[in-house]
This record gives C-alpha cells, sequence and structure tokens, in this order.
C-alpha cells in the first residue's frame, strides 16, 4: 500500500530496529507512547506482543524513514471490525502526517481488509489525537475510567494540572478518563467522497 511518498508494510523486526532512533516525547502525559527499547532482545520481546491471529500491525515509511506503527487488534473477522492504534515519531508529529496516513490506512482496512467497523480508545486529555480522529470522521461512542499507564507521574507538572479534572484517584490508583471513537464502513467513505 502506498500513498505518495508513504509506504504501509506489514511490520517486521527490520521495521522495529528503526524505531530505536525516534526523538522521545515532549508532551509528559504521553511519555509511556515513546519507543523506549534499545537492547536487541527488547526490541524482539516488545515485536512478540505486536503478533497473534487477532492483531495486525504495520510499520509505516516517509521518504524511507520509518515514522510511525499502526495496528488493528481485537479483531473479529465475524463482524469484520477492529480496534486501530497509532504511534508515531514525534519528530513527525503535527505536520498533517497523521491525518494522511490514518486516511490511507482506513482506506486499505475498509477496502481490502473488508472491515467494516473501526472503533479506538484515547485518553480525554489527548486532545490533538481527539481532533484529528474527528476530522477523519471518527464519532464519540463511549467513556469509562482505565488505570492511567504512568502511575508514578508527576502531579505538580503542567500538563498534569492543565487536565487533572480527567483523573481520579481510587486509593493508590491513578485512574484517567478514556473516550472510545469509531467509525464505519460506509461512513468513512461518504465522508472522504464528499472532500475528494
Amino acid at each position: 500500500m502506498k500513498d505518495n511518498d508513504y509506504r504501509i508494510k506489514p511490520l517486521e523486526l527490520e521495521d522495529a530496529y528503526r524505531f530505536r532512533g525516534w526523538e522521545r516525547g515532549n508532551y509528559y502525559l504521553l511519555n509511556d507512547y515513546d519507543f523506549i527499547y534499545e537492547e536487541d532482545w527488547e526490541v524482539k520481546a516488545w515485536l512478540k506482543t505486536k503478533k497473534g491471529f487477532f492483531k495486525r500491525y504495520f510499520a509505516i515509511y516517509y521518504d524511507d524513514k520509518a515514522i510511525a506503527y499502526i495496528g488493528l487488534k481485537k479483531i473479529n473477522y465475524i463482524l469484520r471490525s477492529a480496534e486501530l492504534s497509532i504511534v508515531m515519531d514525534v519528530a513527525y508529529q503535527n505536520h498533517g502526517h497523521g491525518y494522511k496516513i490514518l486516511e490511507e490506512f482506513l482506506t486499505y482496512a475498509f477496502t481490502d481488509l473488508k472491515m467494516r467497523r473501526i472503533w479506538l480508545d484515547v485518553n480525554a486529555f489527548n486532545e490533538k489525537a481527539i481532533h484529528l480522529y474527528k476530522k477523519l470522521g471518527f464519532t464519540k461512542k463511549a467513556y469509562y475510567l482505565d488505570t492511567y499507564n504512568i502511575q508514578d507521574i508527576d502531579k505538580t507538572r503542567e500538563e498534569y494540572i492543565e487536565h487533572q479534572d480527567e483523573f481520579r484517584e481510587e486509593g493508590k490508583e491513578l485512574l484517567s478518563f478514556v473516550y472510545t471513537y469509531e467509525i464505519k464502513r460506509g461512513e468513512f467513505f461518504e465522508l472522504h467522497a464528499r472532500e475528494n
């Protein structure tokens, strides 16, 4: 699958090695998205978590640089539905790459993979990602509280204080609000047919 300068291919070990050169996150609340695996065994162990019958992961290249990986997980082959996730090198964020990659990938998922419904979960504080998903045609369907990935977060940091209403503490556990967004095949193609 190729769109102009983008190449999206099944995720392999050689791709994961290229992620090691990514910049570290510059947004404190999302530091757990950084690709922190340096040792050979760490990269291989990480890649194993992306393999399985109900998962399909892809590497995204831009001008021969591995800039992101995207995945479909919890694939239901009968209902033709799956959960979407994407992680991108910080150096390539906020330049329009996310929209182009997801538009191309969703076209591929709905056409070639015959998906009917794709959903994703996003932290309520992740406003940039939510804006992107809405622009692509995703609509919010639900919300819930979930264990936040960074339990030892510094609550004096500006980023946390600004979004503290989107967190709850239950005992020693820190929870965050998570939104579920979804898009169906017909909705996606109807929206993007009007744009083109």
